[in-house]
């Protein structure tokens, strides 16, 4: 019988049939959509990390701290076997302990973008290679990621490829690779060349551990919270669907009932009903991804691209959508029926609920307060733990009191407005504002956290690069203290002489070295005891000729020759933490900028001390490139650390100052892309949802609409009373919802970051914001086809 209904029960039962199948797929195709970018996401990051700390051997006294992947701990105790003091390698010894591979891991970057570089030596037949190489390159050779390899095709040796030395002779696997767009390079060294190139290891195996970026937990966080942000309004969309025409439903129900059916065979009825435009739609939405498969694989989201073959729901996904969806809306269209199961005549006896109250923007105000109270907490505080509790207490809040709007926006209309579709329209929403505004709750989310999102993380973005660092942006820094186990150490005067000779020589390039003092003696890093009470570190110094070439590191008094500079300040990797200027001071807080100011002893000669930092200024992008690719040749800098990861986070790379900050910036627009990903697809499906929901609401109305027309009504107030029944809450509330995120986004950066003014991207916002405007409406202008069609006088006569 359920099946006769609902394939035999007459042109609204296929009008339903059609509208659920439709809204089902819509909702199927945007599921398998994220399941497969969460499931790429997810293959990518359980990639081998082959650039983390690989196994190393360590002495019996200090026994190897390595992990269950195979990676030591570079905290670990004692150095690895057959490394020197100095962070090169005794080979000798290193062959004896049972090392296999020379391991030489650094980052680089050309043009903005990072470039990972793994130096390898093979000491043994079976020295340990890449996931999907069978072999490690011999000295002379190397192979590079297919990006890399673009590039290398593409760009003057003198910027790039001079850098490398050797020849290519293949391709990284792409089971090696994160991204196609990734740049990496593997290169095969001598073991006497590679031993003496300071932060190399001697391994035993390559890491086998996963890759976890400053980003995974954005991510992560992200991907679960847009799951669940899109499974609610797909899951009200459905739920919708399967309601349509609800009160025509009911009466047919509750006559079954009337007549001596039982709850079980009501349901059984409705189940089927539920279960076959279900049942259509997840087939549908199956068929529909699977061809628009190919353009799911070009959306980013995190970045970088995933691999094509990544990108994909899984069997298990397909099986879901397939058995859970109409599942799901069979088990929903029994629940939905348990007044007529139980209670069959209640159905004729329905009561206007309780208007909402004032009370409903308790939680908003309240959720604002606290806003405002956790950004203006001190730094050291445990601010997150009243930050995040009033975000969603104020999303919760726009939510709840979006009936109260929705219902006040109503009268206003009944006030200003004139003729028979405003008094409508305004009587049904003061009646019931809870149920219209069910159909829009979703778009006000989504602009709630569209708008919070532009205005805040572009501004962070905007604000590490602007002000005073904005001279820096383009300077390259490169610091050399870092090397062996752990002293401060450097280019000698006589290395840095030459570098600095023919720095300078190339066109639309001038370099800045900032010198180590001498240490106070009796104690050094190296001696691995705690230093004595009262030591302090030796200062750096610049010249002042020299720093002159920078302005925004500040100035030295007239006559001046020599300036300390708090050169450590310049490796923030947190950009909006620079404070300038550094000239004239030892050390500054990188919390509150303040300085500790210092003298320089008489009679330094700066020619006899080490460089330990380096910075370089080109006239252009190409400058720019040709003097890091000189300094990777000439000057690497050599540093041991633990990850990928690690070199990024602690901005120890040769790096400019404006890719530091972009390092940051990724973390920033990392979370804002998955937001706005999130964002725009919730938008998407509520949109769905209120189509959805207006068809439901004029088949529900089919008999009223039908008889207003038949007794004069023009078809033009009819839909004037659908418009604006749709669309004033969906403007009212979404008024609200953007602009409390913009004041919180207001206070959160006048209070966060002081003097910097507010970057907010209203021309874009406005386009974004009015495409999803139009399209919202667009979509219930669409639905009034059905309502000339379903009013037509011929009709009457069922009624």
């Amino acid at each position: 019988m359920g099946m006769r209904l609902t394939l035999r029960g007459g042109r609204e039962a296929v009008i339903r049939l059609i509208v659920t199948t439709l809204a089902v797929a819509v909702g199927v195709t945007v599921m398998l959509g994220v399941f497969s970018l969460f499931n790429a996401y997810q293959n990518t990051t359980a990639r081998q990390c082959w650039e983390c700390s690989p196994t190393t051997i360590r002495s019996a006294s200090a026994p190897a701290s390595a992990s269950a992947g195979g990676t030591a701990s570079p905290q670990g105790p004692g150095r690895p076997v057959g490394v020197n003091p100095d962070g090169t390698v005794d080979l000798a010894a290193a062959q004896q302990a049972g090392a296999k591979e020379l391991w030489n891991f650094s980052q680089d970057f050309f043009q903005g973008t990072e470039l990972r570089r793994l130096d390898l030596a093979a000491l043994t037949a079976d020295a340990p290679t890449l996931p999907g190489m069978s072999t490690v390159p011999a000295p002379g050779q190397y192979y590079v990621s297919p990006a890399l390899s673009h590039l290398l095709a593409t760009v003057p040796g003198d910027e790039l490829g001079d850098r490398f030395p050797g020849h290519r002779v293949g391709l990284i696997p792409r089971t090696a690779l994160y991204s196609p767009d990734e740049l990496a390079i593997v290169i095969g060294h001598a073991p006497q060349e590679l031993a003496s190139r300071q932060a190399t290891k001697p391994i035993t195996a390559m890491s086998t551990a996963k890759e976890v970026k400053g980003t995974t937990t954005i991510y992560r966080f992200a991907f679960a919270f847009g799951t669940v942000a899109l499974l609610l309004p797909i899951i009200i969309m459905v739920g919708t669907a399967t309601r349509l025409s609800a009160a025509r439903r009911e009466e047919r129900y509750a006559a079954m009932r009337l007549v001596g059916a039982t709850p079980r065979q009501v349901a059984t009825v409705a189940s089927v009903e539920s279960f076959v435009g279900a049942a259509c739609g997840a087939v549908l939405g199956t068929l529909a991804y699977l061809a628009l498969s190919s353009q799911v694989t070009k959306v980013n989201v995190t970045g970088t691209r995933f691999f094509p073959s990544e990108v994909s729901p899984g069997l298990l996904g397909y099986l879901g959508v397939l058995i859970l969806v109409p599942a799901v809306s069979a088990f929903a269209a029994v629940r939905s029926l348990r007044r007529v199961q139980y209670d069959p005549l209640a159905v004729t006896r329905r009561a206007t609920p309780k208007p909402p109250t004032v009370k409903r923007l308790i939680p908003l105000l309240l959720g604002v307060a606290l806003f405002v109270v956790a950004v203006n907490l001190p730094a050291t505080s445990n601010a997150g733990g009243v930050t995040y509790p009033s975000l969603i207490l104020t999303m919760w809040g726009v939510v709840l009191a979006g009936p109260w709007v929705t219902m006040w926006s109503s009268r206003l209309l009944a006030r200003i407005g004139g003729g028979a579709a405003t008094m409508l329209a305004a009587r049904r929403l003061a009646d019931d504002p809870r149920a219209t505004f069910r159909t829009v709750a979703g778009v006000t989310v989504a602009v709630f956290v569209g708008t919070a999102v532009a205005g805040v993380l572009p501004t962070a973005v905007a604000a590490e690069t602007s002000g005073q660092r904005a001279p820096l942006t383009d300077v390259l820094r490169l610091r050399y203290d870092l090397g062996g186990q752990g002293e401060k150490v450097g280019l000698s005067p006589d290395q840095a002489a030459a570098t600095l000779h023919d720095l300078r020589a190339m066109p639309g390039v001038s370099a800045i070295p900032i010198y180590l003092g001498a240490a106070a003696p009796g104690w050094t890093p190296a001696s691995g005891t705690p230093p004595p009470p009262g030591w302090q570190p030796p200062p750096d110094y610049v010249s002042c000729a020299e720093a002159a070439a920078l302005p925004a590191l500040g100035s030295c008094a007239p006559g001046q020759t020599v300036s300390v500079i708090a050169a450590d300040e310049l490796f923030i990797d947190n950009p909006l933490m620079l404070h300038l200027p550094v000239l004239g001071y030892s050390d500054v807080d990188p919390t509150n900028g303040h300085s500790t100011a210092a003298t320089v002893p008489p009679a330094i000669d700066l020619g006899k001390l080490q460089v330990t930092t380096l910075m370089v200024a080109a006239s252009s992008p190409a400058a720019l490139e040709r003097a890091r690719t000189y300094l990777d040749i000439h000057a690497p800098v050599l540093i041991g650390m633990a990850s990928p990861d690690e070199w990024s986070t602690n901005a120890a790379g040769p790096m400019t100052f404006g890719e530091v900050a972009s390092v940051r910036g990724a973390q920033y627009r990392a979370a804002q892309q998955m937001i706005m990903f999130v964002v725009g697809l919730t938008m998407f499906v509520a949109g769905c949802g209120i189509a959805v929901a207006t068809a439901g609401s004029l088949v529900e109305r089919k008999r009223p609409f039908t008889l207003l027309r038949l007794s004069g009504t023009p078809l033009r107030t009819l839909r004037r009373v659908v418009f604006l029944e749709s669309a004033l809450p969906l403007f009212a509330v979404s008024v609200l919802s953007g602009l409390s995120a913009y004041a919180m986004a207001l206070i959160a950066v006048r209070s966060l970051a002081k003097g910097v003014s507010m970057s907010f991207p209203l021309g874009t916002y406005s386009v974004a914001v009015s495409v999803v405007v139009v399209a919202a409406l667009g979509v219930i202008l669409g639905s009034m086809t059905l309502l000339s069609r379903m009013t037509r006088s011929e009709y009457a006569r069922f009624e």
